[in-house]
């Protein structure tokens, strides 16, 4: 007697020994095409093609969706923080082109360069495929060409990460793109969204890039031009810059093509003996939108994102054709401001150009990203542009002298012109008015941009180790250690972003965080492929970060920045370069930091009677400054800047004059002006330390000796006792027992 359930049993066990003896068959029919794929020439190619039929049966169940591949390639969205739309990134407006529409040659010359095969195999190149595996498999990376097929799978679903699980999952995204969709339809998405090089993707598109022609009028050296480039877009093939390498290129397509049977001998001697005849390269268009410019930035960003591809190629394909939404930082409040304010400064024709930064202390996201008010400008000085910050760099020569135990209170002579020793070399710096002469403090000096002050303060702390402080604030130029560091006399330059930048990390304690446009990236489904995670570094100590800003507080209340003040705690620093060249002015509150900029993108020229004056970063810098931090702050609550003293810190005077320093190339001071010194106060001038202190060239010269006391010549900061704040104002104010060092006008 059976037991129940027995009678269906047998068949069940029968039906699992069939299922697993197919799938037995089937790996050892695998293994076997792939045993003639690698090792029988002869039988390769009929082998490699029965392959990626088994291929396909096999990873068909696991496939999966391949939602949204109908949708026809499309660019991003970048929003701004309310969700608005701020612009649109994609190469250029393209329509797409039907692949009966165009001559027979277009479609055969890309099968010739990339994928001979395409009408056989079933969608994967087992060949391929396991050079992949075993160069991953053996730290060579992933080599070896894929279907078109494939590679619609990579630019759509895979991002090209660059590991063994990417091809697998490229295996079975084709898998599934063979199953629901026909060849025709495969190779005429392929045709509308692979690159070309020049920004453009699409065969379209390349076409009127490079030939000035649309698609359907291209002939086969043409076509075998473009597809040659697929492999790789970039310069190496660009028939422009290196004709040669693209001819030799293009020839070999076109003998792939008279190979297969697309080309007879006399279209194929007619098209090796043509010319390339690519036309000159058009202007780039730049990004669309409410800020152009802002916009490149992101595109810039995006294309640094591993999560969007493992190159270059991959992200900006990405960008151009998957329809994401990038969520950005960008305020459109301030973006309004800035334009309204500089269209009202500097609006009228032959004026100077002006570009603008905003950045949020201790986050780093870009707020505002302004590049001027002429639309067919191209290059964007606010986040690319190198220029000299004049005396907007005191405040880095500030806090090195800081670090090096200098209290801000030691006095120096102000009298101009003074000649100054460095490297056995003499070199003379004025200010930008003779002014009364005498000696003031380093605070003085930086609330009135006194430059002989800050050129013998350098000597004291050491060009290097102003240099060296410098590389924590995000600059990108390797400063040289010179004295002209300390007036901003610096090689190439910085851009109004780095500036914004570092002063972020003035108005956050000292913490600096590097600068961001991009909080998330959602493809086309609303899936979140990228999220931002702020992340910080300490650039300096937060009591150095206070003493500093308690003084350039003053530069608004009472020094060169008054025309920076927006009824609210604010802090900042004027630089105007010789002949009025450049011209600066860059602030911040607890809440943002904004850096302004005005001059001539393209050469050195002089600001003087512009609407009746000359140009100082206390003038229309400034004014441009006010306008916009006023409306991006719009509604928050005025709130305090971390502020100290120096006597919190244990300092010691300078020592003056300064001590001879070791012999190096010398390279003399940029001239820097400043407006005229104003309200200097004459106080004693501190004796020298003894022998041995200061710095030597360069910043050398060991450690400074043990200080004396503190002179009774170095007047006490006036102090005032801050109130504690309301709950409603941020966690950067001072609790009520902080003292904080903002003097009234003339302390």
């Amino acid at each position: 007697m059976g037991y129940p359930g027995q009678a269906v049993e047998g068949p069940r066990r029968r039906a699992w020994f069939l299922g697993r003896s197919l799938r037995q068959v089937v790996a050892l029919a695998a293994v076997g095409l792939l045993v003639l794929v690698l090792a029988v020439p002869p039988l390769r190619r009929a082998a490699s093609l029965g392959l990626s039929r088994v291929i396909l049966f096999v990873a068909s169940p696991l496939a999966p969706s391949t939602k949204g591949f109908n949708t026809f390639p499309s660019g991003s969205r970048v929003l701004a923080v309310d969700g608005s739309a701020v612009g649109t990134i994609e190469s250029e407006h393209r329509d797409p082109v039907q692949l009966k529409d165009l001559p027979p040659v277009v479609p055969r010359a890309v099968m010739a360069a990339e994928d001979e095969h395409f009408y056989e195999h079933s969608g994967v190149d087992p060949a391929s495929v396991f050079r992949a595996g075993i160069h991953t498999l053996t730290g060579h990376g992933t080599q070896g060409g894929s279907t078109i097929t494939q590679q619609l799978a990579k630019l759509n679903y895979t991002n090209g990460q660059r590991t063994l699980l990417r091809k697998l999952k490229e295996v079975l995204y084709a898998s599934q793109l063979e199953k629901r969709y026909s060849k025709d339809q495969l190779l005429e998405r392929y045709l509308n969204q692979v690159y070309f090089g020049d920004g453009a993707y699409g065969i379209d598109a390349a076409a009127r890039r490079t030939f000035g022609i649309p698609a359907k009028q291209l002939d086969a050296d043409q076509a075998a031009t473009l597809a040659g480039r697929i492999r790789a877009p970039g310069k190496p093939l660009d028939p422009r810059a290196h004709p040669d390498a693209a001819q030799r290129r293009r020839n070999q397509v076109l003998a792939n093509m008279a190979r297969n049977g697309w080309l007879d001998k006399a279209d194929l001697a007619a098209a090796d003996a043509a010319p390339l005849g690519a036309i000159p390269a058009p202007p780039t268009t730049r990004a669309a939108g409410v800020d152009p410019y802002f916009v490149d930035l992101v595109a810039r960003e995006a294309g640094g994102l591993a999560e969007l591809g493992d190159s270059p190629e991959v992200r900006a394909s990405a960008l151009a054709n998957q329809g994401l939404t990038i969520e950005s930082t960008l305020d459109p409040r301030a973006l309004a401001a800035a334009t309204r304010s500089v269209q009202g400064q500097l609006g009228r024709p032959g004026d100077p150009a002006t570009s603008i930064a905003s950045v949020q202390p201790g986050d780093g996201a870009i707020r505002l990203l302004f590049g001027g008010l002429d639309p067919h400008e191209q290059f964007d000085v606010a986040s690319q542009g190198h220029r000299q910050p004049g005396s907007s760099f005191k405040p880095f020569v500030y806090l090195a002298a800081l670090e090096q135990g200098i209290d801000p209170r030691t006095t120096f002579d102000s009298g101009s012109p003074k000649t100054l020793q460095y490297g056995g070399t003499s070199y003379q710096v004025s200010n930008a008015e003779p002014g009364p002469g005498g000696p003031i403090t380093v605070d003085q000096a930086t609330v009135d941009s006194v430059n002989v002050v800050y050129a013998q303060l350098v000597l004291q702390v050491g060009p290097k180790k102003v240099a060296d402080l410098l590389k924590r604030f995000g600059f990108s130029e390797q400063f040289d250690a010179l004295p002209s560091i300390a007036l901003g006399g610096v090689r190439t330059g910085v851009s109004p972003l780095e500036q914004a930048s570092a002063y972020a990390a003035f108005a956050a304690k000292g913490a600096y965080a590097a600068p961001y446009g991009i909080v998330r990236i959602k493809d086309r489904n609303g899936k979140v492929v990228y999220s931002r995670r702020p992340s910080t570094t300490k650039a300096v100590d937060q009591t150095k970060a206070g003493v500093l800003n308690a003084t350039l507080e003053r530069v608004v209340e009472e020094g060169t920045g008054k025309g920076a003040a927006i009824g609210r705690p604010v802090a900042g620093k004027t630089g105007t370069t010789t002949n009025f060249v450049d011209a600066w002015f860059v602030g911040y509150t607890p809440q943002l930091a904004t850096a302004v900029w005005v001059g001539d993108p393209d050469k050195s020229t002089p600001m003087t009677s512009v609407h009746g004056r000359d140009v100082f970063g206390g003038t229309f810098p400034a004014t441009i400054f006010a306008d916009t931090m006023k409306a991006a702050l719009a509604g928050q609550p005025s709130a305090a800047l971390f502020t100290a003293s120096p006597d919190q810190l244990n300092l010691r005077p300078a020592s003056v004059p300064p001590p001879t320093v070791a012999t190096v190339a010398s390279v003399p001071l940029t001239a820097v002006t400043e407006p005229p010194l104003t309200g200097v106060a004459t106080v004693p001038t501190l004796p020298p330390l003894p022998p041995g202190g200061g710095g030597g060239a360069g910043g050398g010269g060991g450690p400074f000796p043990t200080p004396p006391p503190l002179p009774s010549t170095i007047p006490p900061r006036c102090t005032t006792t801050t109130t504690r704040p309301s709950a409603s104002t941020p966690t950067t104010a001072l609790p009520a027992s902080t003292t904080t060092t903002r003097p009234p006008p003339g302390c």
